[in-house]
């Protein structure tokens, strides 16, 4: 059944890396869903308008909106310029699904179906389906956001603080998926809401720029990152630190997550510098491990 989708993104300067933001427009129009997208630019790129919308016309299937935003919107808080259109659109029920995004991460009618799927199931324990961000630098997926080798048994020195973190494990019945996971980082970029949660998100501190950050607790999420928590830390089930999970299969002895509960970064910069860290970089295969 075809849903109405509600897309906000963030494109800084938007002309000096139009790619990625023309890709992340062609998996929009791969969906079989009736989706509505806003791209938020800044101030000072107003003049590009125009040229922006005569690049956007090649997606018919797509309704395209260029904002420009007001000038307080300096820098990275131009992230938080969609919030008062988003709040506008759930109060008005103007979809069923609202998302917001960077304007170089691909989220895929893959990526989407999952999310509708696991969504109900998931909120029964009061989580929801989340996403590994990942990129793709000398012949690996690297996993950018939670760059380590987590444990599934045993606690796991956590890449956002020098605290351990124990990867909390969710049981489901399903012919693909063993069971959920959580890494220590929910973030992946972007938020993805129903109606439902909309409604609640609009309401919550996660959806203030400056009532968001004591959210974040010890991971200490800046002010780009904090514009797409969404619930990822309210209403926290007893013993979650967050409420995203990614969906693990298990072949040939190796845990991997399966490829919908991945997100792909249009860029390399940070397996670059992962690498500069490290030396070799893990690929996504070697990131869970007994």
């Amino acid at each position: 059944m075809s849903k109405k989708i509600w897309v906000a993104i963030t494109a800084h300067d938007p002309l000096r890396r139009i790619d990625p933001l023309i890709n992340v427009l062609t998996e929009y129009s791969r969906f079989f869903h009736e989706v509505s997208v806003n791209i938020y630019v800044n101030y000072e790129a107003q003049e590009d308008v125009s040229t922006l919308e005569s690049l956007f016309e090649q997606f018919d299937t797509l309704e395209i909106n260029v904002k420009v935003a007001s000038r307080e919107y300096k820098n990275w808080y131009l992230t938080w310029a969609h919030k008062h259109d988003l709040m506008t659109a759930v109060l008005n029920r103007a979809a069923d699904f609202y998302i917001y995004q960077e304007n170089d991460i691909y989220i895929t009618s893959e990526n989407f179906n999952y999310y509708r799927k696991w969504k109900p199931v998931l909120s029964k324990y009061g989580l929801e389906p989340g996403f590994g961000l990942y990129e793709e630098y000398d012949n690996k997926r690297v996993l950018i956001g939670n760059y380590n080798q987590w444990s599934l048994t045993r606690e796991t020195p956590n890449v956002w603080h020098h605290f351990g973190f124990k990867v909390p494990k969710i049981l489901v019945v399903d012919h693909e998926i063993d069971f959920f996971v959580q890494l220590g980082s929910p973030y992946y970029c972007g938020m993805i809401l129903d109606q439902g949660d909309a409604e609640v998100y609009i309401r919550s501190d996660s959806c203030h720029p400056e009532r968001s950050y004591p959210k974040t607790g010890i991971r200490n999420w800046p002010i780009a990152d904090r514009s797409s928590m969404g619930l990822a830390f309210e209403r926290l089930p007893s013993g979650y630190e967050h409420r995203r999970c990614v969906p693990v299969h298990r072949k040939n002895g190796v845990y991997e997550i399966l490829p919908y509960g991945l997100i792909k970064h249009d860029d390399n910069k940070y397996s670059k510098n992962l690498k500069k860290q490290h030396g070799n970089l893990l690929d996504l295969k070697e990131m869970l491990i007994l």
